[in-house]
């Protein structure tokens, strides 16, 4: 999440969604009675003579909503907020009506709060450390997956195919294919970013070679061996692989999984000091019990109701704990969801 103006006094803050991790966070941050400002479009109908009734006028607008409503939807990776017209940049637009927004990555608005409270600059704050960001690109001689990791999350950016059917690069371009490659990673790449080059031959050092002249992408590239996938499904396995681990030590991904592996260790050994399901945890975090929560995408299939899994999950930061996202699409979210889409660790056992 870009913060590009935030004055806690005035309860003001401004701010581009990058990704899905930043729509929970945002969803966390928005209440019913707080104002949203941000640009969108609306049918303005004009009562002419001649025009129909039926009919109106779609119009880009900056609006400000006084918010009656939240909903995330998981499924689509937006945020829907619904709210009453406070003031519009177009004067046709009735300021007595309602209207909807749809928040989705690279959605920009100003959040607009009657009191800012240590709670949300926490969240706030927590939105930003998600580590260092890492292109993902598993190769062979027929095809790539570039998926780029950023926190616990991952996005698969694009599949290139080669157009090669035989053992060697006779029917498709491989130069045309290492290009799109190369463009792809440009296209996605910022300062900072981790390149990690991974899968079965020598495809992979072929582009390593190539990518070594390219300036900005040549920063900081890792090559792996012993990984033998490629495409999407390379890119999804090699994030719990090994070695790609081993250079991800310190981001959000590896912290989370920790916190998986020692829930399950916990468990397994019938240390207490451990839940999982809502209810519970909503317990231990009312205790001030939880060290760390780690949540699935997907926990709202287990039945629980959004604003129930909001309130904890700011409960237990308002009690010193830390509180984590994972991608539902990867082992370790599959894993969460399995606990019923949510997990602790307690700093010590509570009982029931």
């Amino acid at each position: 999440m870009i913060v590009s103006r935030f004055t806690p006094k005035q309860g003001t803050c401004s701010l581009l969604v990058e990704n899905s991790d930043d729509l929970w966070t945002l969803r966390r941050l928005v209440s019913v009675g707080d104002t949203v400002v941000t640009k969108t479009s609306r049918v303005v109908k004009h009562e002419e003579e001649y025009s129909r009734p039926d009919r109106g006028e779609r119009v880009k607008i900056t609006i400000a909503l006084e918010v009656e409503a939240i909903v995330l939807d998981r499924s689509v990776d937006r945020l829907r907020v619904r709210g009453k017209i406070v003031e519009a940049s177009d004067e046709s637009v009735s300021k007595a009506g309602s209207h909807s927004i749809s928040i989705s990555p690279g959605h920009g608005l100003t959040l607009n709060k009657g009191e800012w409270l240590p709670l949300h600059t926490n969240i706030l704050n927590s939105s930003k450390k998600v580590g260092r960001r890492f292109l993902v690109v598993t190769i062979d001689r027929r095809g790539a997956g570039i998926g780029l990791l950023t926190g616990s999350h991952l996005t698969i950016v694009s599949t290139e195919d080669s157009g090669v059917g035989g053992k060697r690069f006779k029917e498709g371009n491989p130069q045309s294919f290492f290009k799109d490659v190369i463009g792809v990673l440009k296209n996605s790449w910022r300062e900072g970013d981790t390149i990690v080059l991974a899968g079965p031959g020598h495809t992979k050092l072929t582009l390593a070679n190539l990518l070594s002249s390219e300036h900005d992408l040549a920063k900081n590239v890792s090559v792996l061996e012993g990984f033998d996938l490629a495409d999407a499904d390379g890119v999804r396995s090699l994030i719990k692989f090994e070695g790609f681990q081993k250079i991800a030590s310190d981001s959000v991904l590896v912290e989370v999984q920790t916190i998986v592996n020692e829930v399950v260790k916990r468990i397994s050994k019938g240390d207490p000091r451990v839940a999982y399901a809502l209810d519970r945890v909503k317990e231990r975090a009312e205790a001030g019990a939880v060290e760390s929560c780690v949540l699935s995408d997907d926990a709202f299939i287990h039945g629980v109701r959004e604003e129930d899994v909001v309130a904890v999950l700011n409960r237990i930061e308002q009690k010193g704990g830390r509180v984590y996202l994972a991608d539902s699409s990867l082992e370790l979210g599959k894993q969460v969801s399995s606990f019923g889409g949510i997990i602790a660790l307690l700093r010590y056992a509570v009982r029931a």
